[in-house]
């Protein structure tokens, strides 16, 4: 490492002249022994650094996080295989483009490698968005860290940021427009339901006594089931990180709320194009996938007749186009 050259060589000119202004045997005995630090500490440590460079090791990082969750990545052996290191210095670089966020990591050890060595990150996990990962390089060092050798490595992953749930101030349910007629409902009883005249098999259960007794007729309440319009939730997303977290808090909180009622919906995001049919949490987390690396498709002209939820930094609303 540069800083430990520099400051051996500071040593060595502090022995050399200290040998000078104080000539004694002991003075160069001293300057000699600074001489023969790095090449003693290289004779030392070349065993474990061949060991470890041939053997080389892996890296490995969390698949996905939690808005808040700190970030980890680490190294192991190559086959669980222990190795010793007087010095090992691994350099990560991790992109999140969603948050436009780049950070380098760093992860530095000494010792024996038994078990995984891993390294917290915690400021990748401060917003939303998909991190990329990849190793810049490995190189294991003698114990004075001025020699060195490349360590075999070559390691890319990716780890989700998914956003935590929060009730919007507005849901779609909100809105009756989206509720455009009823079919009737096979089997059970249901809050909505239509009127007509009693017929050979109706349950007795579905007369509805105080109508009938005013018109002197039977009557049965028919169950009914709400017809659906199309839903589309709209994520007009922005340029802030953190706005961006709180615009996909409340559509992941009204997207989990559908599909628990049974309902699907579409998503759609227009700055990237990321457009997707959800019927199922898998599709989901498709969808906020594909937002965190948009493909620029386009697709409005295919919401038209449909009831659209839009999602901004500062409020929610319900329209038809």
């Amino acid at each position: 490492m540069l800083k430990n050259i520099i400051i051996y060589i500071i040593l060595i000119a502090a022995g050399f002249a200290f040998s000078v202004l104080y000539y004694a045997w002991f003075s160069w005995f001293l300057f000699i022994a600074i001489i023969c630090i790095p090449i003693a500490s290289l004779l030392i440590s070349l065993p474990f650094m061949l060991q470890t460079a041939i053997r080389g090791i892996n890296a490995f990082c969390d698949t996905s996080l939690k808005l808040f969750d700190p970030f980890h990545i680490g190294i192991r052996g190559r086959n669980g295989k222990a190795l010793i290191c007087p010095f090992l210095k691994v350099k990560f670089k991790a992109v999140n483009e969603f948050a436009d966020t780049k950070r380098k990591i760093v992860l530095k050890y000494s010792g024996r490698i038994s078990r995984p060595v891993i390294v917290s990150t915690p400021e990748m996990g401060i917003n939303c968005g998909n991190i990329e990962i990849s190793a810049q390089y490995g190189r294991v060092y003698d114990f004075t860290g001025i020699f060195f050798l490349p360590v075999r490595l070559k390691f890319k992953g990716s780890a989700p940021v998914m956003p935590t749930p929060e009730r919007p101030s507005i849901l779609p349910g909100d809105s009756a427009s989206i509720i455009i007629g009823y079919n009737p409902k096979n089997g059970g009883f249901s809050d909505d339901y239509e009127l007509r005249q009693y017929r050979v098999g109706d349950s007795l259960k579905a007369i509805h006594w105080k109508l009938s007794s005013s018109r002197d007729d039977l009557i049965v309440k028919d169950p009914s089931e709400p017809i659906y319009k199309r839903l589309v939730i709209k994520l007009v997303l922005s340029d802030e990180a953190e706005e961006n977290d709180f615009i996909l808090a409340r559509f992941l909180y009204v997207a989990q709320t559908l599909l628990a009622g049974g309902r699907s919906f579409y998503a759609f995001e227009p700055r990237g194009g990321s457009l997707e049919k959800i019927k199922s949490d898998k599709e989901l987390e498709s969808f906020l996938l594909s937002v965190y690396s948009p493909s620029g498709f386009a697709a409005e002209e295919l919401f038209k007749d449909a009831a659209v939820y839009s999602i901004l930094p500062e409020r929610e609303e319900v329209s038809e186009q």
